[in-house]
């Protein structure tokens, strides 16, 4: 049997065996409490701390009735459950952040740690401080052993415990200073505060950059010593070479500053972080207010820059480097040039000249040329303004240049006409073998040889150009313009091309080539007839072996259908003779005749023209009085119609 088997026996074989005296109770329940007590291990505080405070919680319960066989009996009654700790600290330099913490129970002998975040002024005065620590527990008062019966209740109670807030240093800033400006390297001053209790001695102030637009050289971070002790309420200012790139912008940049020191008894502290702003000085700039060149092209020449200081401070040491950014400009042999200019005052405009070719392929165009400006600011730092651009525009080479004047021309639709004008050289130096160049590319419009040579070409000497040109008959009358080229070769006989030029020609519409009309237009039936047609060149250009012939169909026919004329100069007209008879069977009425012309022009081109109708008339033979047999018609002629006064002229049969 168990001991605590055996003791119930024992007390149960007691009371049955011993009476209880009327009147007389016996306290047979089990009581006790929890004895619930807080402690602070580490309660030394600073002023401007953010920590976290441990605060242990212990249990040391007591038994008031009981006995100890009935060990779980007397651990209920000891045993403080739903604990809920809470810091009261509302008023002070001393605020908690962290709600109330809770322990789910606390067994009689055990203890707990809870922590609360606790700040802690920046002004607060050293001393002592009392934390209101406010417990909550559950636990059951008594419990009855025979019946199980128990009985609980809730503590709520107040434990004040100290914390200390000692002496020691504390930091501000005060000012910012800097002259470190957009795109060089300057001066940033902190100038710091010990507004703490306590002396610092070998402090080390470490000024870190959130930003890349300002930073310590290649770092984000910078540190300075400042020697000896540093009093309460002393400023000490430190010093820092910061770089803005010139990317940075005129506005405020986020830095950070901490002390790292140590305190009288020699122990090393750090403070908390503190935040500053530095705004970088306004960017010291240049520009380009002038831009002169003597530079042609193939040839040396001087560039001169004037380049204003637009501060906003005066400089020393400067110099300006000009970059060429085309290999058809260059500096000498290479790509770029300097040229030192020292003192620079703000606002003042200095003039920097260098020397420059432009190669014999260059362009007279624009080429673009970089200047940057090197100087050193007034505290000795090197400083390089932005990229000033400029354009260098080579004069053209010492060339021939021509113009085009009294262009006219004889073009007409359908035709081959001529394209001519004067061409004189209005450049500084000799053309030779000048030939003009016809560009247009046309369906329509086509020139009998492209290129028309007019030899050498002194300074304002001019020569005339003649194209011959065959319009399509397709090609719409009116104005148009043609594009011409001048090639020569310069003194040093190199093959060059000199400035294309337009020209502008009518292009008049299309007409008949020939005008024929008849004298005599009839023939009887059954007999022939001479057909005297008179023709007339229309044209602008004499003709030569100018050959005609006429065709017919049944039931007219040609007994002698050509005629010819040796030349036929523009206005000038011919009589040509043609022999046409009509059968017997003829049908008195108008029969068609067709003309051919075929003839050679100046350039001893032979063309031929065709599609000329004319009319004939075939009549009724005359008779005697006699009402013989019929007699032949002595004035009348076969009739000559034309059909289509100045028919269109048709090329190829």
């Amino acid at each position: 049997m168990k001991r605590s088997q055996a003791l119930t026996v024992a007390i149960v074989t007691l009371l049955v065996a011993v009476p209880v005296a009327a009147g007389a109770t016996s306290d047979h329940k089990v009581t006790g409490r929890p004895g619930i007590d807080v402690s602070v291990p580490d309660n030394e505080l600073r002023p401007g701390d953010q920590t976290s405070l441990t605060l242990v919680v212990l249990n040391d319960g007591n038994v008031t009735n009981g006995s100890a066989s009935n060990p779980q009996l007397e651990s209920q009654v000891t045993t403080a459950r739903a604990v809920k700790v809470r810091i009261d600290a509302d008023d002070g330099p001393l605020s908690v952040s962290t709600n109330e913490q809770v322990l789910s129970r606390l067994p009689d002998g055990a203890s707990a740690t809870v922590q609360f975040g606790l700040t802690v002024d920046r002004d607060a005065q050293p001393g002592e401080y009392t934390l209101p620590v406010n417990v909550t527990y559950n636990y059951t008062e008594s419990v009855d052993p025979r019946t199980g019966e128990t009985n609980t209740t809730q503590v709520q109670k107040t434990i004040s415990k100290t914390v200390v807030v000692k002496e020691t240093a504390q930091f501000e800033v005060v000012d910012v200073d800097s002259n470190a400006r957009v795109g060089s390297t300057g001066t940033v001053n902190v100038t710091l505060r010990n507004t703490g209790y306590e002396a610092a001695s070998d402090a080390t102030v470490a000024l870190t950059s959130r930003n890349t637009d300002l930073t310590f050289g290649q770092s984000a971070t910078g540190s300075r010593f400042v020697s000896g002790e540093w009093a309460p309420g002393e400023n000490r200012t430190v010093s820092y070479r910061v770089r803005a790139a010139q990317s940075a912008t005129r506005q405020r940049y986020a830095f950070s500053a901490q002390v790292t020191y140590e305190n009288p008894e020699g122990n090393a502290r750090q403070s908390r972080s503190l935040s500053l702003g530095v705004t970088p000085a306004p960017e010291q700039t240049f520009s380009v207010v002038g831009a002169d060149s003597t530079v042609a092209v193939a040839e040396e020449g001087t560039v001169t820059l004037r380049i204003r200081n637009d501060g906003p401070i005066d400089v020393s040491d400067a110099s300006v480097t000009l970059q060429s950014t085309s290999n058809d400009v260059v500096f000498g042999q290479s790509a770029s040039a300097s040229e030192y200019v020292g003192a620079w005052e703000a606002g003042e405009t200095r003039r920097v000249q260098v020397n420059a070719t432009a190669v014999p392929d260059a362009e007279t165009r624009n080429y673009p040329v970089q200047a940057t400006v090197a100087y050193d600011d007034g505290e000795g730092d090197p400083g390089q303004s932005r990229t000033l651009q400029f354009a260098l525009r080579p004069d053209p080479e010492q060339s021939a240049e021509f113009e085009a004047s009294d262009v006219s021309s004889t073009l007409r639709v359908g035709e081959e006409g001529t394209l001519t004008g004067t061409v004189t050289n209005t450049g500084d130096a000799v053309a030779t073998n000048v030939v003009i160049v016809f560009e247009t590319q046309s369906q329509t419009v086509t020139p009998g040889e492209r290129e028309y040579p007019v030899g050498t070409l002194a300074p304002g000497e001019s020569a005339t150009f003649e194209f011959d040109v065959e319009v399509a008959g397709s090609t719409d009358a009116g104005p148009r313009q043609f594009t011409l080229r001048p090639t020569y070769r310069n003194e040093d006989d190199q093959q060059r091309q000199g400035e294309s030029f337009d020209v502008r020609a009518e292009v008049r519409p299309d007409r008949d080539l020939f005008d024929a009309s008849v004298a005599n237009r009839t023939v009887e039936r059954g007999q022939a007839s001479l057909l005297r047609v008179t023709v007339t060149n229309d044209g602008n250009e004499t003709l030569s072996d100018v050959s005609a012939t006429i065709f017919a169909d049944d039931p007219v026919s040609v007994e002698d259908g050509d005629a010819f004329a040796d030349t036929l100069e523009p206005g000038a007209s011919t009589t040509l003779t043609f022999q046409v008879s009509a059968s017997g069977d003829a049908l008195t009425k108008q029969y068609p005749v067709e003309m051919d012309f075929q003839y050679d022009e100046p350039d001893g081109d032979t063309k031929l023209s065709s599609g000329y109708t004319v009319g004939v008339e075939v009549t009724e033979p005359e008779t005697d009085d006699g009402g013989g047999p019929p007699l032949v018609l002595v004035a009348v002629a076969g009739v000559v119609v034309l059909l289509a006064a100045g028919a269109y002229l048709r090329y190829g049969r």
